[in-house]
């Protein structure tokens, strides 16, 4: 991949790999990619201006290396498909972005709006229907 080196320190290194800025699949895609590398420790992806903030706790060439021979072509198909078998250990550590913050608690304000409005029965009715369609899993 190509990138240039916009600062480092000891430990981490901030990286332009776009002028253009990055899409939202492409920076899930680079995020996930490097958290789960050994020795990085934090990643911060900057969509709009392109950049990708690693720190790290291994040796600079290593992570240069990893720079090197990142593609998002071998690791998009992969990020997909593992994104659905993420565990819950996974889960309580990544950070979420707030697009999708917003969208829970717009849904939890409006479940907890319906239990609120919506008679007992109703509410057992319509919590049974959504537990035996499943289509929010």
């Amino acid at each position: 991949m190509k990138y240039r080196i916009e600062a480092q320190s000891k430990r981490r290194i901030r990286v332009r790999l776009r002028s253009s800025g990055l899409t939202e699949e492409e920076a899930r895609i680079l995020e996930y990619a490097f958290s789960g590398m050994p020795g990085v420790t934090k990643v911060t992806v900057y969509r709009a201006t392109g950049n990708c903030a690693l720190e790290f706790d291994c040796g600079i060439d290593e992570i240069l290396g990893r720079l090197d021979r990142f593609r998002f072509e071998n690791v998009g198909m992969f990020a997909r498909e593992a994104e659905k078998r993420i565990s819950m250990s996974e889960m309580k550590s990544r950070k979420l972005d707030e697009q999708l913050k917003t969208k829970l608690r717009l849904r939890i304000l409006a479940e907890m709006a319906a239990d609120i409005v919506m008679p007992m029965p109703i509410q057992v009715g319509y919590h049974l229907w959504q537990m035996i369609t499943l289509k929010n899993l």
